[in-house]
């Protein structure tokens, strides 16, 4: 059963990948107007849509995994306010998504719903990297 938590851990760590690639693909949306930037950005809250999910397969099986290996207090609180961070963002990010696409449709200015998805999905991408960072390396926090 441990090994099955531990694939199903790395597998939902790699779906969070998907933050890191955010930025950089919101920069592809700013350039985008109209039609186009309204399919793009639905392409981007699919992305959105299984980095959400991998968080909470990533939270059951963390929590499963906690239990099995008693790692430090500091380092199980720093994992789950990591968590807890990207999650947060990405529904954030999701919201600015919806805003965005209904003000592609009426044909208002979209920079300012990018502006603020690209600084949500900066932040989560650090945050990303920070938590896999303490993950493979848990001595760092004992």
């Amino acid at each position: 059963m441990y090994s099955v938590m531990i694939f199903l851990h790395v597998v939902s760590a790699l779906f969070l990948g998907c933050y890191v690639l955010f930025p950089f693909l919101t920069g592809r949306a700013a350039t985008l107007s109209g039609a186009a930037q309204e399919s793009f950005v639905g392409l981007l809250r699919s992305f959105n849509r299984v980095g959400q999910y991998a968080a909470i397969v990533a939270f059951i099986t963390g929590g499963a995994l906690i239990s099995k290996t008693k790692p430090s207090v500091l380092w199980m609180i720093l994992a789950i306010v990591l968590l807890l961070i990207i999650v947060a963002l990405s529904g954030m990010m999701g919201g600015r998504m919806k805003k965005l696409i209904v003000a592609a449709k009426a044909g208002k200015d979209t920079a300012s719903d990018v502006a603020k998805i690209k600084t949500f999905s900066w932040i989560a991408a650090i945050a990303v990297i920070v938590a896999v960072l303490i993950m493979t390396n848990p001595q760092l926090l004992a």
